[in-house]
């Protein structure tokens, strides 16, 4: 019984292991990376002082109690019992009120953080995923190339066997052999790099081989193809951007705060407390206060100045580097376009230049049967295949994932993209 429980279940996890796609590699890093999980704690602990900037200002109660036993030579021993309870309330603090104005919008920048993780994690699993589907394809474009070339080889052997060829197309033929199988070594290496850093990331072995793209794809080009505009919704969506407009809001709220320095704060408290002294008679009474207390700064040494003379040079820094993300995101967004762009086109070249490269092959083929082509023809048609195959694959991806940075630039980047390419690949099949 034992034995067919670990047989079903050995079967459903190679089954679920088979069935991995891009889409659920990146679900599973949402679970398992840790890099990730740590962004989502600290978005957790943002969360949480918020609460605390809230504290100071909502009522605080506290008890209190103490016990003495005092003994002296004149008087009989005495026992002292205090238990007192206070209730203090902030009625005006316009500092304190602004620090959680100031905790709320840190918790706009964790989420904002949080969101630019998911981006980064996508990316970065989605770069993973994608550097074993080339090298993979690299490996199988090798391997096709070695049969070709061996069947070249003993086809060059027969000919130099029966006089129709001589031996200098056998060496060609071998020395290419030869450098296919160098290849083959170092991308299978690849290969193997390349699976253990997603699974790494992924904390879970992968399958013996991931779905690749395995036909033409139609790859739509982007409805807006001027950078400007691109950049324009990059100016307003990105979420570093978004960041860095907040962070000068912060640094307007701390400069404010320092102008208020010399408000006063005014605080209210109820206390009461019993005392009883227990000697030769017993003494108690209980006490009641209510207290409103005023403070303000008059003379602190100058350190509000200078405080607010800081406050300022923060509000430039901030407001500096709100422009510089900007001109930033305008360079990344028109980057990443002109990169998908480019790269849609150079995959309809690439797909034009395997279908030539076929016919060229065949051609050579012929023409060395008939005695117009020699063997070093053949094997160079072959290489131009085999090259034009290896970087036809290399572009469809790379295509994949600048569209993906193209929609990261404009804080557009979501699940529903991954799962399109993810269904783009297995349509593919």
């Amino acid at each position: 019984m034992k034995k067919a429980v670990m047989t079903i279940t050995l079967l459903i996890f190679t089954t679920n292991l088979s069935a991995i796609d891009l889409f659920d590699a990146v679900n599973l890093a949402f679970e398992s990376d840790p890099q990730f999980l740590r962004d989502r704690d600290l978005l957790d602990k943002q969360k949480e002082l918020i609460n605390q900037a809230r504290a100071p200002l909502m009522p605080n109660i506290f008890i209190s109690g103490s016990y003495a036993d005092a003994e002296n030579s004149i008087n009989s021993d005495a026992n002292t019992k205090n238990v007192g309870v206070t209730l203090s309330q902030t009625l005006f603090d316009r500092e304190k009120f602004l620090n959680l104005d100031q905790s709320k919008l840190n918790l706009e920048i964790a989420k904002l953080n949080f969101l630019i993780s998911k981006e980064q994690t996508i990316l970065r699993i989605v770069g993973a995923y994608f550097d074993i589907l080339i090298a993979q394809n690299n490996l199988k474009t090798i391997e096709a190339e070695k049969d070709a070339v061996r069947e070249q080889l003993e086809f060059a052997k027969r000919n130099f066997e029966v006089g129709t060829s001589t031996i200098t197309d056998q060496q060609e033929a071998q020395a290419r052999f030869d450098l296919i199988r160098a290849s083959e070594i170092r991308t299978k290496n690849s290969l193997a790099i390349a699976r253990t850093n997603l699974e790494k990331s992924l904390l879970t072995p992968l399958p013996e081989n991931l779905r690749g793209i395995n036909k033409k794809i139609n790859l739509e080009r982007p409805e807006i193809t001027t950078p400007k505009e691109w950049m324009k919704i990059a100016r307003d969506n990105n979420l570093t951007v978004k960041i860095a407009r907040i962070k000068t809001e912060l640094a307007f709220l701390e400069l404010k705060k320092k102008k208020l320095a010399r408000m006063p704060s005014l605080n209210f408290s109820l206390s009461a407390n019993n005392s009883t002294v227990d000697s030769t008679s017993t003494i108690s009474q209980n006490i009641k206060t209510a207290t409103l207390s005023i403070s303000a700064p008059i003379y602190t040494g100058g350190s509000i100045n200078a405080s607010e003379r800081q406050a300022i040079s923060d509000l430039r820094r901030e407001e500096n580097s709100l422009e510089f993300e900007m001109l930033n995101v305008d360079r990344f967004a028109g980057k990443s376009l002109r990169t998908f762009i480019a790269g849609l086109s150079q995959v309809e070249a690439l797909e034009a230049a395997e279908e030539s490269s076929k016919v060229a092959l065949e051609s050579n083929k012929l023409g060395y049967e008939v005695g117009v082509r020699i063997n070093i023809d053949v094997l160079n048609a072959q290489r131009q295949l085999f090259s034009t195959q290896r970087d036809l694959a290399v572009a469809r991806y790379e295509a994949l994932q600048s569209k993906l940075e193209l929609l990261s630039a404009v804080g557009d980047l979501t699940l529903s993209e991954v799962q399109q390419i993810s269904q783009l690949i297995k349509n593919s099949n």
